[in-house]
């Protein structure tokens, strides 16, 4: 998705076409709708309030973020990483229209779900002219080289989280969990990876797994229909 600052957001037509797609994969993929950036009232979509930053200079920046998408649509505990003292108006201001922004929600099976969304933001300005394209992804390269930049990724349903009571509370660390997720929307293949802090004990890494292998999975989702794809999700504290 591409946008500039100064255009209006008509998001009922894109609604639309996205809910008339074929869907033709698989039955099981086609009771699984992921959520999206796109609003029935375009007005409370996150790109249409998402500000650009007042940054002077030319630059391209690329910002990736996480989520919690309600049931109701609503963005919650949205958080961006932060590379460096550069990036923190543009988190700030992620942050800022995720607070009001709704969503169409991810529906499984014709019922609402709260999903983990993970996206990014591509701010760029060439001389006075800016834009920001919103891509709901995390950019992982096999996925890229499979798809693209646009594409929907993989969405995992937030369920009973077994790995919260078994993980350590209080001592940092870090794993990232790796899977494929077929069409039909289930996680395979899963594996680890230590980002930093402790290495977690062989229970809370396989409670990791276990929660990553029993989740519920919107497929990714390219040009309308869902495809395999690979899946990432940061653990820790």
């Amino acid at each position: 998705m591409a946008h500039t600052t100064n255009s209006k957001f008509t998001w009922q037509a894109a609604v639309v076409a996205l809910a008339l797609m074929p869907f033709v994969s698989s039955d099981a993929a086609a009771q699984r709708v992921p959520a999206m950036f796109e609003f029935e009232e375009p007005e409370q979509s996150f790109p249409a309030l998402l500000q650009f930053p007042d940054v002077a200079g030319e630059f391209s920046i690329m910002m990736l973020c996480a989520s919690q998408i309600e049931t109701s649509g609503k963005m919650k505990d949205t958080f961006c990483v932060i590379r460096n003292n550069g990036e923190v108006p543009f988190g700030e201001a992620i942050q800022k229209a995720a607070k009001k922004a709704r969503m169409t929600p991810a529906i499984i099976d014709g019922k609402k779900q709260k999903i983990y969304l993970q996206f990014r933001v591509e701010f760029i300005k060439e001389g006075d002219a800016k834009s920001f394209h919103v891509f709901s992804n995390t950019g992982d390269a096999e996925n890229i080289e499979a798809y693209g930049k646009d594409f929907i990724a993989a969405q995992r349903v937030i369920g009973k989280e077994p790995w919260m009571k078994v993980c350590p509370a209080r001592a940092q660390f870090g794993i990232t969990a790796r899977a494929h997720v077929s069409v039909e929307g289930v996680a395979s293949n899963v594996s680890l990876h230590h980002g930093y802090g402790i290495v977690p004990t062989g229970t809370c890494q396989q409670e990791i797994i276990r929660t990553i292998e029993s989740s519920l999975f919107t497929p990714a989702m390219f040009e309308g229909q869902p495809v395999p794809s690979a899946f990432v999700e940061p653990f820790g504290n």
